[in-house]
Parts: structure tokens; C-alpha cells; sequence
């Protein structure tokens, strides 16, 4: 399964000490951190301000995602979702479009 990792960086409420304290503890993790086994990143990437960003991960058991995404709760916030491939979905798309269009009519 396939799984967009959405993070933030936690910075609301913080003094600047705090926010320079944070990102050096979450830069020197990060530093330390190598994928679970059983994870794949397939992108890993950072929003232009750099406060933030996605991860495009797989799994075959969510517990992987969550120990992956449990390690930086200590600095983001974070929202997983999962995803499915467009071409996987299309399919399914024009089923349910067949059976809306014959479901609708009298």
C-alpha cells in the first residue's frame, strides 16, 4: 500500500531559543534516521519554504508507516494518507461511472 506522508514542522508558540533548539534535535535525528524495514520512500521531498513537506511511502503493513511517521512526532505534525495509482483508479472510475449512469435512470 501506498501511503503521502504529509509533515510540518512545528514552530507556533515556540521562542526563537525554542525553534533553533527544535531543529537542531530534529536535523541531528533525521541525521541518524535510516527507512524500517520494510519501507519504501519513493519521494521524499520539501516544500520551497522548508518548513515542510511530502514523503511518497510503501508498505505492505501500516505499523511500518506508523513507526516511520511516530520517531518525528516529536517535531511535525503530520497527516498519512492513503493512495492508490491514477492507472489503478481508472478503472475503477468508469465502473462507477457505468453503474451511476444505469443506477439513476428508471
Amino acid at each position: 500500500m501506498k501511503y503521502m506522508i504529509e509533515y510540518a514542522i512545528r514552530s507556533t508558540g515556540l521562542t526563537h531559543d525554542e525553534g533553533f533548539a527544535g531543529s537542531e534535535a530534529l536535523l541531528t535525528a533525521f541525521g541518524k534516521w535510516k527507512p524500517e524495514d520494510g519501507l519504501t520512500v519513493h519521494a521524499f521531498v520539501s516544500n520551497l519554504a522548508g518548513n515542510g513537506g511530502y514523503v511518497l511511502a510503501e508498505a505492505g503493513d501500516p505499523k511500518v508507516i506508523v513507526t516511520f511517521v511516530s520517531k518525528y512526532n516529536f517535531w511535525n505534525d503530520v497527516n498519512v494518507v492513503p493512495v492508490v495509482d491514477v492507472g489503478e483508479v481508472v478503472p475503477i472510475a468508469a465502473a462507477s461511472l457505468a453503474w451511476a449512469r444505469s443506477a439513476s435512470k428508471s
